[in-house]
């Protein structure tokens, strides 16, 4: 059911208290908590002055320690509520760098760690919610700070899974569009070399291929690559 029609106006503006009570961490019962996440997740898809209200009641700090939890049904609905909540301009900043920092915080680190998680709903839910986050230079620049990016990269731009694969796809090309150095950074790695063995795949349906396209056309745009007949070639940055 739709939850605008469900909670309609102020209504779903009440539920949210309600619902974020019952994933307390000091809530026992584990089912309550998993229908309190996942009615939030509902919520957090009506409206910004819903996403707003659950923000105001303190809803992601409890939202993000349920992410944290063993429990993988629990991990699975708090990063699905999360990447709802991303929408919002004021859950973003709470993944922003400290001023003047280009080290991602700890909360961008879960998000990004679940990119890759075994489990499919929570990486789903990861990589949509990072897709959000990316259109953020600062996080952008963040991103090439964690250790693992690459391998995750990689990795998840390997599955066939059409969800999987497009959303990590709109990832890499807000971040090459995003500077030029993080641009350098990406067009410098085996990320680089899997999309162009993407480009030429012939069971890639044609919105990742312009996704594709429009990372090559924002490499141009930088000066990272230059079209040779052929191919791509890599421009290495001066020193």
């Amino acid at each position: 059911m739709n939850p605008a029609l469900a909670f309609s106006g102020q209504k779903s503006l009440e539920a949210c208290r309600a619902c974020i009570s019952l994933i307390e961490s000091t809530n026992p019962n584990t089912f309550l908590v998993y229908d309190g996440l996942m009615a939030l997740t509902n919520l957090a898809s009506v409206s910004e002055s819903v996403r707003e209200r659950i923000v105001r009641e303190g809803g992601c700090h409890h939202i993000e320690f349920q992410q944290l939890e063993d429990n993988e049904a629990l991990r699975r609905a708090a990063t699905q509520a999360i990447c709802n909540l991303t929408l919002s301009e004021k859950v973003k900043e709470r993944y922003l760098p400290e001023k003047d920092c280009t080290a991602p915080n700890d909360r961008l680190k879960v998000i990004f760690v679940f990119c890759g998680d075994e489990d499919y709903h929570t990486r789903i839910a990861a990589l949509g919610a990072m897709a959000y986050l990316s259109t953020d230079i600062r996080i952008c620049k963040c991103l090439t700070e964690i250790g693992s990016f690459v391998e995750v990269i990689k990795e998840t731009m390997c599955i066939e899974d059409p969800g999987i694969r497009h959303r990590m796809l709109v990832i890499i090309q807000n971040m090459i569009a995003s500077d030029k150095v993080v641009a350098e950074f990406i067009i410098g790695t085996e990320i680089f070399e899997c999309l162009l063995a993407l480009q030429q795949m012939s069971d890639v349906g044609k919105p990742m291929l312009d996704i594709i396209s429009n990372c090559m056309a924002a490499a141009k745009h930088w000066g990272v690559i230059q079209k040779n007949p052929g191919d791509m070639a890599y421009i290495a940055p001066a020193k």
